[in-house]
């Protein structure tokens, strides 16, 4: 289990925090024998306890500690469940690491003490339309909106719920009413872009693009959209220097590096499609699909010695990954080497945790040992047999 992971759930449990994630805690108040203390200077202790896990949480926010900042909430939490904003903030932090039936939970907690806030309200109801609970977020934020009315945030938000739902239309009507209102918003431009792209009407969708990055040229969605649009009308020499521009805009978006590569296959410009792969990959290890076609690729391109290198970082990456380790017998089985190929297939095999790709990886070792020669189907059956036998004396993990 990772240490974030570790932190987190001794928080769901209301374990302590570890030492080093929020020092000591504060000592308890000094009772003097015989007397009581008394129930208001009780409640201004705990409130004051509570205040100082706040601010410490905002703290470790700032530092980037979301984990321990999420710690130190929850503690401030258990010393008074009315203080305000802290669930909500623990909301925003598991919306940081992807967690979003949990940032859901939090954000619903925040309003049960505190329904008046409407960062909160609109939060829950992107959360839900996340999670593809859409009839629910789209009846929380048409309340949000019926509320507070003057606030584009909350036009915007049920924009992208009716979008999720694959209500078309009325996402156009909201979103309208969202760019009606000030300030300018070049989010919900993007937005109302999207929306009109998705029912045909591309010479409009452009123009919203475009009055989006009038407003922030740094909008990296809208030269995204905007990339994705001419990709589709065959403009690829545009498009590609739209997700240029994209990523100029946002180095750690993953789907402007997808957009380049795939203009750049599709302009028959390999090597530098293989240079997209290698930067999109050192920004996102774990992305199997592209992997498979950067290995794919290099070995098109007789750099077999890159292929098998970014195989074998897929590896690095996640020891336990079938998908990892099939793309490296792959590459293994592409430079000739079957010997190493098969044992990968049969890691493959064994970490698969269901029969397609089990079966995947019986199909490829199937492939290999009628290729090779009776005397290396020899050794092929000799590392079967030597694998298997390691794999029964390696003890069960314990029951979780």
């Amino acid at each position: 289990m990772s240490p974030f992971l570790a932190v987190l759930l001794a928080a769901a449990l209301g374990a302590a925090a570890p030492a080093d994630s929020l020092g000591d805690p504060s000592p308890a108040p000094l009772l003097v024998p015989g007397r009581a203390a008394a129930p208001d200077s009780a409640r201004q202790s705990r409130e004051a306890l509570a205040r100082d896990y706040y601010l410490r949480g905002r703290e470790l926010e700032r530092s980037g500690a979301p984990a321990a900042a999420i710690v130190s909430y929850r503690v401030a939490l258990r010393h008074d469940s009315t203080l305000a904003d802290a669930n909500y903030r623990i909301g925003k932090l598991f919306l940081r690491v992807d967690q979003i039936g949990a940032a859901a939970l939090s954000f619903a907690a925040e309003l049960e003490r505190h329904p008046g806030n409407t960062a909160a309200a609109r939060e829950l109801g992107l959360a839900l339309s996340r999670l593809g609970e859409h009839e629910r977020a789209i009846a929380q934020l048409e309340l949000l909106t019926r509320r507070v009315p003057r606030e584009g945030e909350n036009w915007r938000a049920l924009g992208y719920a009716y979008l999720g739902a694959s209500r078309t239309a009325d996402a156009e009507t909201v979103l309208r009413r969202a760019v009606a209102l000030p300030p300018p918003n070049a989010a919900a431009h993007r937005d109302l872009g999207f929306a009109l792209a998705a029912i045909g009407r591309v010479d409009e969708a452009r123009a919203e693009y475009r009055r989006a990055l009038a407003i922030d040229p740094a909008e990296a969605g809208a030269w995204l959209n905007l990339g994705n649009l001419d990709r589709r009308l065959g403009e690829r020499e545009r498009a590609l220097e739209e997700f240029r521009a994209a990523e100029r805009a946002d180095s750690m978006l993953a789907a402007a590096l997808k957009g380049q590569a795939l203009v750049l296959m599709e302009l028959e410009r390999r090597e530098e499609a293989g240079a997209v792969y290698r930067r999109l990959l050192a920004r996102a290890p774990g992305d199997v699909e592209t992997r498979f076609a950067a290995v794919r690729l290099f070995d098109a391109l007789g750099r077999g010695d890159i292929a098998l290198e970014l195989a074998r970082d897929g590896v690095r990456h996640d020891r336990g990954s079938p998908d990892a380790r099939l793309i490296l017998g792959m590459a293994l089985e592409a430079q000739g080497r079957w010997r190493e190929s098969a044992r990968e297939l049969r890691r493959a095999e064994a970490f698969a945790p269901d029969s397609a790709r089990r079966a995947r990886a019986q199909g490829l070792l199937g492939t290999l040992n009628r290729q090779a020669s009776d005397s290396l189907r020899a050794v092929f059956a000799a590392d079967s047999a030597e694998f298997a036998r390691a794999r029964s004396r390696t003890p069960a993990a314990p029951a979780r």
